[in-house]
């Protein structure tokens, strides 16, 4: 179990292998190396913000707070919006190429290990190959241009690029269980009496994949306690009480492993946001235990 608040945490810049600016506040990371690792935070795209159409390969979540995030033919993140960006699966592009606004969007991004079990690379990691990169090539428009002379493709899209010098092996993208985003206007939902937690309302967005990927919110009256439980992160959208042994507020995040449970106690009206993870053990195991793995 961890527990973060967001003003403990400081506002950086994070070296993008996209087009224009990206700040963030790092709320959880995982297990660096693990097929489940992960990272959320809350992260803040100025106007000029672009990434060209791609995917990954691993999944997403994406709740907009600020602004709206336009995925052109996939959709547009207005506040209230969930989204569920599959691995493997195409998206965007991200704003348009030369647009400048003066928009901030903010968002809750959770990228994390999928179904296929590639796990996730750490901000870490990836921020050091970033840089190695641009001793081999130029970075221009979300795609990565190698120099004359330098082995490898000559372009390729810059996070894909990237992964590759960070693992050291070809990318291989999963065949995607769900062939596009899924879009969820959480305000078309409604508020449903939560069995067995007197005070406490949930709106069942859904469960995703063969590997249980839960999404729900929660809405507890003052004096009312909810038990949070299973693999995920809850986030607090507003309201303040106590959380396990500590206080919550506004943007407090907590992490579950699987069997874990922590309960909150509201003090005022709470609305939480679970972002779930995926079970573990229903994951592939890692490509270098596997047959299909590249040399093999």
């Amino acid at each position: 179990m961890k527990i973060v608040h967001i003003d403990d945490v400081p506002l950086v810049a994070v070296p993008t292998t996209r087009a224009g600016t990206l700040d963030r506040r790092t709320l959880l990371t995982g297990d660096p190396g693990s097929p489940g690792d992960f990272v959320c935070g809350v992260y803040y795209q100025s106007g000029d913000f672009f990434a060209p159409r791609h995917h990954h390969n691993f999944d997403q979540w994406r709740f907009q707070l600020e602004g709206e995030t336009n995925l052109n033919a996939t959709g547009v993140l207005r506040p209230g919006t969930l989204g569920y960006f599959p691995e493997g699966a195409h998206y965007g592009p991200n704003g348009r190429e030369g647009e400048t606004t003066d928009v901030r969007n903010v968002i809750v991004l959770v990228q994390f290990g999928g179904p296929a079990g590639n796990g996730f690379v750490s901000s870490a990691k990836f921020a050091a190959a970033r840089e190695e990169l641009k001793t081999l090539g130029t970075f221009d428009g979300g795609v990565f241009h190698r120099n004359e002379g330098v082995a490898g493709k000559k372009t390729l899209d810059s996070f894909q690029a990237t992964w590759e010098h960070a693992q050291g092996r070809p990318m291989i993208y999963p065949a995607p269980q769900y062939n596009a985003a899924i879009l969820m206007n959480t305000h078309a939902y409604r508020w449903m009496p939560l069995a067995g937690a007197p005070g406490v309302e949930a709106k069942l967005y859904g469960t995703f994949s063969d590997c249980a990927i839960r999404a729900a919110g929660y809405k507890l009256d003052p004096g009312a306690t909810f038990a949070a439980a299973g693999r995920g992160i809850f986030v607090v959208l507003s309201g303040s009480g106590t959380l396990a042994d500590g206080p919550y507020r506004a943007f407090s995040a907590l992490y579950l492993e699987s069997g874990e449970s922590a309960p909150y106690t509201a003090n005022e009206t709470t609305e939480i946001l679970l972002m779930g993870l995926p079970d573990v053990s229903r994951m592939k195991p890692p490509p270098s235990s596997r047959a299909e793995r590249v040399g093999a």
